[in-house]
């Protein structure tokens, strides 16, 4: 069968989770997302960077849960929700405020984030409009990556 314009766009499609951080509109890929979950009770842990919350339970596998709206803005953020990652991504979580949408979005609807918090934090690496919003698209694996940097420094 031919591949069509219309064919071609749900090929180019992908799912995004929407959740809010202080406000601001956020998305992961709904690929990597095992569930939502509550981020209670939640087990702290002496010693840890201001950026860990601490661990959750999640059918008795714990997870360590990373402050998000830290992670992003230097500040501590809501817990509410957290997002438990699935995938060859070892077992994390990551605190939102509460999710929001899920979102399908052609990859012709993405943009480049060249200026702003969002692009130093180093996190972000696409956004997209929906529902007359600004959405930023996280990347875990560099959010990972700098965690893992500044645990080494």
């Amino acid at each position: 069968m031919p591949e069509t314009a219309e064919t071609q766009n749900s090929v180019n499609e992908e799912i995004y989770l929407v959740f809010s951080i202080f406000g601001r509109q956020y998305a992961f890929p709904a690929k990597i997302i095992g569930e939502v979950a509550s981020c209670d009770p939640l087990y702290t842990l002496p010693l840890l960077p201001s950026y860990v919350l601490g661990i959750i339970n999640r059918y008795s596998i714990p997870y360590a849960l990373f402050d998000t709206g830290f992670l992003l803005s230097q500040k501590p953020g809501p817990c509410n929700e957290a997002l438990v990652i699935i995938g060859d991504i070892d077992r994390v979580a990551f605190s939102i405020d509460k999710v929001t949408d899920i979102a399908r979005i052609g990859s012709d609807k993405l943009r480049d984030v060249k200026t702003g918090a969002e692009k130093l934090s180093g996190a972000v690496y696409t956004s997209f409009n929906w529902n007359n919003d600004d959405v930023y698209v996280l990347d875990v694996r560099r959010l990972l990556a700098r965690i893992a940097n500044e645990a080494i420094q």
